[in-house]
């Protein structure tokens, strides 16, 4: 027999076999976040599952029997399928917009014990956009952020000494805000109504709770059906910002999404993976910018490291005239 058609070592094999039912069962698990909150955890992962499935699918297609290669195939299609809308590409820009015609944001979760807050400071004066929603901010990161006033002098803080502070910083005053615990979830979200360049909209700068237990994770459930519910009914267009704690895969953001008829600004732009900065393996993204569709997406980038486990998000948008 020809040493390069013989089949797999029985010990290889059951590892083949094995591997094979994890990562479909991983797959599956995914879909069925919406069941249970350990499920939905491996919803986050796709990108780390379809990465091992398909060398373990090339490697094995000729060698393994056949119910280790429908699995890993399995494995292979259910996770590039959620992510394809991801790498499809972006509508094309019909023009560049005029700076007085464009909404710049920078989503940043700081990290609260991140101590090199210069990094963070002179990162935002770089990129300068119109507004700010900045995560984990506690007294010292409030007094930090104070140091921007000269160029966003309109500021609403709420700091915490949890994970859970947040602050607005903004160029223009807004016509309206306030701070509210969406879905009862024990954490402040900041609801500001701007008049922007080209229409008036509201911003909903917000960051759920972590779901690293099941009272957590309905939590963060409650106030994005929360948020989702109040954009659905907001007289003015609306944009969700911040650290979401779910990827798009994830049954939580299914729901937000279809609840709120709000537009991920990442589709067609990759994967951005901002989480965790810390790790050299693929991060992945849960920090979100989200728009109506009708908002055109000019630019949409990961910053660089500012010393948090979080990358910054960059986005700039185009309302469309109102």
């Amino acid at each position: 027999m020809d040493a390069a058609a013989a089949p797999a070592s029985p010990p290889r094999r059951g590892l083949l076999e094995l591997a094979s039912c994890c990562l479909a069962a991983a797959t599956v698990a995914g879909w069925c976040g919406g069941w249970h909150w350990l499920l939905d955890l491996a919803s986050h992962f796709r990108c780390y599952w379809l990465l091992l499935a398909l060398p373990c699918l090339a490697l094995t297609w000729r060698r393994a029997a056949w119910p280790v290669r429908c699995c890993l195939a399995a494995a292979v299609v259910g996770n590039a399928w959620p992510l394809l809308p991801y790498w499809m590409p972006a509508p094309a820009v019909v023009a560049a917009a005029p700076a007085d015609e464009s909404l710049a944001i920078v989503s940043v979760n700081v990290l609260r014990r991140n101590a090199d807050k210069a990094a963070v400071l002179a990162y935002l004066r770089s990129r300068d956009p119109d507004l700010i929603v900045v995560l984990e901010v506690d007294a010292a990161w409030a007094a930090a952020l104070a140091e921007l006033a000269d160029r966003w002098p309109h500021a609403i803080v709420e700091p915490r000494e949890d994970n859970f502070g947040i602050a607005l910083l903004a160029k223009r005053p807004p016509r309206a805000r306030a701070v509210q615990d969406f879905g009862a979830a024990g954490v402040p979200s900041i609801v500001a109504e701007f008049a922007g360049p080209t229409a008036a909209f509201t911003l909903v700068a917000t960051h759920p709770l972590a779901p690293q237990a099941q009272g957590l994770a309905r939590g963060r459930d409650r106030q994005l059906r929360a948020i989702a519910d109040f954009v659905a009914i907001a007289p003015l267009p609306c944009i969700v910002a911040g650290d979401l704690n779910t990827t798009p895969w994830s049954a939580a953001f299914r729901d937000l999404v279809a609840r709120s008829g709000l537009r991920d600004t990442a589709l067609g732009r990759g994967v951005q993976g901002t989480w965790n900065a810390r790790l050299w393996a693929p991060r992945i993204p849960i920090d979100h910018v989200l728009a109506p569709p009708t908002v055109e997406v000019l630019h949409r980038a990961v910053g660089p490291d500012v010393g948090s486990d979080h990358f910054p998000l960059e986005v700039r948008l185009r309302l469309p005239a109102g």
